[in-house]
């Protein structure tokens, strides 16, 4: 038995359940070449991804004092300056 729930549902397409399965597949064979079960590459990304919104909310909230819907566009528009400098 699997140790995580397929990452298909009901509602799905045909289509989608095929491109969600090839993922799903890809990505347990990744994790199996590295000695991980999914349930620990799963812990892994969840970490990187809390991580992520972290520094997100940190960059918007205390650095640059943005809503984070605009941090995106903010960030390229400073880094097209700095490139134009």
């Amino acid at each position: 038995m699997s140790e995580t729930p397929p990452p298909w549902g009901p509602g799905d397409s045909p289509e989608e359940r095929a491109a969600r399965r090839e993922a799903h597949e890809r990505l347990a064979a990744a994790a199996d070449r590295v000695g991980m079960s999914l349930r620990q590459l799963h812990t892994l990304l969840s970490a990187v991804a809390y991580n992520e919104a972290a520094t997100r909310r940190f960059l918007a909230e205390d650095v640059y004092e943005v809503p984070d819907s605009l941090l995106d566009d903010l960030l390229r528009v400073r880094l097209a300056d700095l490139e134009g400098e």
